[in-house]
């Protein structure tokens, strides 16, 4: 990148999961660019944000508060601030003033389309809004605004990283996510087949879970797995690409997900992930790929390959900043 396309980036954003959260993979991404960033992590400084309405999971408004930064924003002279999730917006005062400077605002939203109800009410303020869900993006555009953009999830370079297995997480099949009922059935049926892992919280199966893993710990149990299992569904029911998809991707370990249209954009069934339309489909999917392993192995690699060259960060950003035309 020449120095003329550097940007000055202010970036707001917070890590509920930690290092290998997805704001801060966008941020290090931003960075991988060779744009100046400014950090703004409102997770370790809540006192940079109002939260009026109490909202969460990435539902808004969270206003950043202006006037106890901006001496330090100015400072920092940025091109673009970005608004990356978590609900984070500014008021309408304080984008005019922005604006009014030629500073200009990107809302970025991760939680598409069941935040879409709050976010819609304050997104039309940014100068440009990116959402990772094509459920959303279409809504946006029937509802007539002018500002939104589809961005898809992308991952970051540190996940292309091989590890070796580590002996404490070494499993047949591994599920990293949130216990949830609509998800309990299949993973107790997996739980009865197979050699399980479960990280994350509300899973009822003690024998097999592990606890949340974050940072380094996320790695150890990704890389120690021979499959890895998706739950494209939201928590409203929407089914949706998730950023699990691309992390476990980049592992190169075989993935299962559902069957459904969108993915098929991103990966394809069969040659670089493996899709599943029941519980005994998987079931029996998962066990003619534990007895042939280097198949298991071949279409895990595959994805892979297709991650790393279609579906990083560095190239998200880089298709969205040519579409906003801010270079």
């Amino acid at each position: 990148m020449n120095q003329r396309n550097k940007l000055r980036i202010a970036h707001f954003g917070r890590y509920g999961e930690g290092s290998t959260d997805i704001v801060k993979s966008m941020l290090l991404s931003l960075r991988e660019m060779g744009h100046i960033v400014q950090e703004w992590d409102t997770g370790t400084h809540p006192e940079w944000v109002s939260n009026p309405y109490k909202r969460h999971g990435g539902n808004g408004p969270v206003y950043i508060l202006l006037d106890l930064i901006r001496n330090e924003l100015m400072d920092f002279k940025p091109d673009l601030i970005i608004c990356n999730a978590g609900g984070h917006t500014f008021t309408l005062r304080d984008m005019n003033w922005l604006k009014s400077r030629k500073i200009q605002i990107l809302g970025i939203t991760l939680s598409d389309p069941d935040v879409m109800n709050t976010v819609s009410k304050y997104s039309k303020n940014f100068t440009w809004h990116a959402t990772n869900s094509l459920v959303a993006y279409e809504e946006y555009k029937k509802r007539k605004f002018t500002n939104i953009y589809y961005m898809p999830f992308g991952i970051d370079y540190r996940f292309f990283k091989e590890r070796s297995p580590i002996s404490k997480y070494k499993t047949d099949v591994a599920i990293i996510g949130h216990g949830r009922k609509d998800r309990y059935p299949i993973v107790e049926a997996l739980c009865k087949n197979f050699d399980v892992r479960l990280y994350g919280n509300e899973w009822p199966y003690s024998h097999y879970s592990m606890g949340p893993v974050r940072g380094d710990e996320w790695f150890k149990a990704a890389y120690s797995a021979k499959i890895l299992i998706n739950f494209p569904r939201t928590i409203k029911g929407y089914t949706n690409v998730k950023v699990g998809i691309l992390e476990a991707a980049a592992t190169g370990k075989l993935l299962f997900t559902e069957y459904f249209d969108e993915m098929q954009g991103l990966f394809e069934y069969g040659h670089e992930i493996i899709g599943y339309n029941s519980k005994k489909d998987l079931i029996e999917k998962i066990k003619h790929y534990l007895l042939h392993s280097e198949e298991a192995e071949r279409i895990g690699q595959n994805a892979k390959a297709r991650c790393l060259r279609d579906h990083t960060w560095v190239q998200r950003f880089n298709k969205l900043f040519l579409e906003l035309n801010i270079f």
